[in-house]
């Protein structure tokens, strides 16, 4: 929207001021880094995620953690817990283990025990899986908020460029091309719709704009064709950062306000007919006097009587110049003196439009033979005459259509603002409504802006925006007909319907143009204006640190680069970090302090006293052993293999060179590891006969089995002498053992102190 498609940008940190100094900490990326930098921190959100769900399962693994005998869903919940490293691992996992458990009831309240852990699970899952998904909204997909580097930061000029053909030749076109774009910018985006395409470089796509129908009117001497039906509209108070993106500091924000209100004006009284000596007869307006070069006229306005080319008999519209519309406008800035020059002030208004708070735009339109479909009944754009001998040429058929009621239309419209400042309380803030170039601001603006930073912002913003800020007389002056909207519908010199409030549209549609200029003069003010119009450009002085500040903040909005919020970012990455170490840390460190606290009791060769429920290290020897890779040499031990170290750690090793069991699937419905392969006699010498003295005892059922004779005293006594056992009876034994080890019976291969001295024997 604005002069040039280029806009230079600060890359890096910044603030931005519309979230405070914190808060608005902001980092600008290129789109290609930024979308690196997303991609990363979804990545970091799912490694956090898993952290966290290993955190919870730590701590629910530790607190069913129990030295009682439990039944087997407590074995598989402890087991799933340590080693699910994902949420929706452990949830699927435990899914499956409650619907085994609960089949049958093999368990007790399997669902109870289990389906809040699945719960839990999913949420976490879901959870660290949106905010995966959603960590891209710390940057927006395709429009971020960016500050201008500001390095040809400037305003215009006129005297810079010292060429009255250069104003004509360059200026003076490029601004009637920017007035076309700003009302197509305000019919584009002033509008009740969220999302427009085109509207997208300012920091808001459209600045406020109420409007309120049934006003009275702004004249005196009831001059007005509506004493109570005119028009007001009003932007309300525009923020300095929030409504035109100059990001700077609370202390150097300012306020400022436009009011304008519109009329149609009466004609009749206020017209005469001249006879001009060259073009015949024309109707004059008399609202004022106008000073020109040469003179100065006691009349406002003149139109001839005959303006339009009407098709003869042998004509059509296709063999004449386009009937069009014609607009013309004056205008006067509000100042006690009306005194008419040339220059500042041309048109001096007579008495009943004379207004020193406000500028008044006196806009005058004609439709020189345009014929209307239907009557019109707006106030501006009246037509009733009946025009109906309008004969289509081939068919000779009759059109309907109505002409203009008066020579022209008469309107004018009143447009104020002021100053304020949001430090101030509510009564003190705002300076009186007054006319954009008031020769009494300067004062007044003062008494508000105190500090001389303050009014040094004032004013270098003032002389940025009020010569370049499109107003109803500029607009009309650079495209004259072309700002009305009542041109769209306009064929051949033939026009559709109008509705009774075009007048109304018409001026909401400059205002709405106005104000879309407004916000592109400071865009263009910091990024420089376009490099045609280079002699024209006035940089800040050098001792104009304020107006150098305020060109390196203005900010836009731009979709070629990604903006990210400190704050938020560090927030992600440090509770992210804290969670993973946590993750990494928490276990060990706690285990390496009760291992110091209990240090007596670990890797003792003895047991831990039976007074106490449970070793102290219960808790984390489990977590430790109900690790996979301990669960698998837990299992190799069981079935004999290997000689392991390191079972009290992570990942436990076995000597070198030894082979472990493969699994025995002689029955596919159970399948189990292969034992190790030994005779029966070496392995009842080697690890039973020879290290206890055992034999053959009658035990209380009357059944003949091995039995232990010999109990160990304390002090370290001798047992007394095993009984002799023949061999055979031995050999008989061993079997019955070995298939008794095979249906998974074990032998209590150490003997609690309460079990020292009885006989101890084989269970199923």
């Amino acid at each position: 929207m604005a002069s040039t498609n280029h806009y230079e940008v600060h890359l890096g940190f910044w603030t931005n001021w519309s979230h405070g100094k914190i808060q608005g900490a902001t980092v600008t990326l290129t789109r290609r880094n930024g979308g690196f930098l997303i991609a990363f921190v979804a990545i970091f959100i799912g490694m956090v995620g898993k952290s966290f769900w290993r955190l919870g399962c730590f701590a629910l693994h530790r607190h069913f953690s129990s030295a009682e005998a439990q039944d087997g869903l407590y074995h598989q919940r402890q087991a799933i817990l340590r080693n699910s490293d994902t949420a929706q691992d452990g949830a699927w996992r435990m899914l499956t283990s409650m619907l085994a458990w609960k089949s049958g009831r093999r368990a007790r309240r399997p669902i109870l025990r289990l389906l809040p852990i699945i719960v839990v699970a999913f949420t976490i899952s879901a959870a660290f899986g949106v905010a995966s998904i959603f960590s891209s909204n710390l940057t927006s997909e395709t429009l971020n908020q960016v500050l201008l580097k500001g390095t040809r930061c400037g305003s215009y000029s006129l005297g810079k460029a010292n060429s009255v053909y250069k104003q004509l030749t360059l200026l003076l076109p490029a601004q009637a091309e920017k007035a076309n774009r700003f009302l197509n910018y305000g019919l584009q985006c002033y509008t009740n719709e969220t999302h427009t395409g085109g509207c997208n470089l300012y920091i808001k796509p459209r600045l406020p704009l109420v409007s309120t129908r049934g006003v009275a009117c702004p004249f005196g001497d009831n001059i007005c064709k509506l004493d109570n039906d005119n028009l007001a509209m009003d932007t309300g108070l525009l923020d300095s950062l929030e409504h035109l993106g100059i990001n700077t500091a609370p202390g150097h924000r300012f306020q400022f306000r436009m009011v304008y209100t519109c009329a149609p004006l009466k004609t009749q009284g206020y017209m005469t007919d001249y006879n001009d000596s060259d073009y015949g007869a024309v109707k004059r307006y008399m609202y004022g006097s106008v000073a020109n070069v040469r003179q100065v006229n006691n009349w406002t306005y003149e139109l001839p009587v005959d303006n339009a080319y009407v098709p003869g008999d042998n004509s059509s519209s296709r063999n004449i110049p386009r009937l069009d519309y014609s607009l013309g406008v004056e205008r006067h800035f509000g100042s006690p003196n009306t005194t008419v020059t040339p220059g500042r002030n041309g048109w001096a208004p007579i008495d009943a439009l004379k207004r020193v708070d406000a500028d008044v735009h006196l806009l005058f339109m004609s439709a020189p033979q345009l014929h209307y479909s239907e009557p019109v009944d707006d106030a501006w754009f009246s037509a009733h005459r009946d025009a109906s001998e309008l004969n289509h040429q081939e068919t000779k058929s009759e059109f309907n259509a109505w002409l203009q009621d008066e020579p022209l239309g008469a309107m004018a419209c009143t447009e104020q603002m002021q100053y304020c400042n949001p430090n101030l309380p509510d009564g003190e803030r705002c300076e009186p409504l007054r006319g954009i170039t008031d020769l009494r601001a300067t004062a007044r603006v003062k008494k508000i802006f105190t500090t001389d930073d303050h009014f040094a912002v004032i004013n270098w913003v003032d002389n940025i925006w009020t010569p370049s800020m499109y107003t109803i007389s500029a607009t009309v002056g650079f495209i004259g007909a072309s700002a009305l909207r009542a041109r769209n519908g306009l064929s051949y010199g033939y026009s559709g319907p109008l509705p009774d409030n075009q007048w109304q549209l018409e001026a909401e549609h400059w205002i709405k143009g106005g104000l879309a200029s407004l916000q592109d003069v400071f865009v263009e003010a910091a990024n420089g204006i376009p490099a045609e119009l280079e002699d024209f450009r006035q940089p800040p002085l050098a001792n104009e640190t304020i107006a150098q500040n305020i060109c390196v903040n203005q900010k836009i909005v731009s979709n070629s680069y990604s903006s990210f919020n400190v704050l938020g970012l560090s927030l992600i990455l440090i509770l992210g970090v804290i969670i993973i170490v946590l993750d990494m840390g928490l276990e060990p460190t706690i285990a390496w302090w009760q291992r110091r606290k209990y240090r007596k009791n670990q890797l003792r060769d003895e047991s831990y006293p039976n007074e106490k429920v449970s070793h102290p290290l219960y808790g984390a020897f489990e977590w430790s052993q109900t690790n996979i890779l301990q669960l698998q040499r837990l299992a190799q031990e069981e079935a004999g293999f290997g000689e392991w170290t390191g079972c009290d750690r992570d990942v436990p090793v076995t000597e070198p060179g030894q082979l472990l069991a493969g699994l025995d699937l002689r029955k596919l419905t159970h399948p189990q590891l292969k034992m190790k392969q030994s005779t029966p006699r070496s392995e009842w010498e080697g690890n039973v006969i020879s290290s206890k003295p055992w034999g053959i005892g009658r035990t209380e059922t009357g059944l003949d089995t091995l039995v232990e004779e010999a109990a160990a005293e304390k002090g370290g006594k001798k047992a007394e002498e095993a009984m002799e056992v023949s061999p055979v009876v031995i050999e008989h034994v061993v079997e019955e053992l070995n298939e008794r080890r095979g249906l998974g019976v074990q032998l209590q291969d150490r003997p609690t102190e309460e079990q020292r001295g009885q006989d101890w024997r084989v269970l199923r």
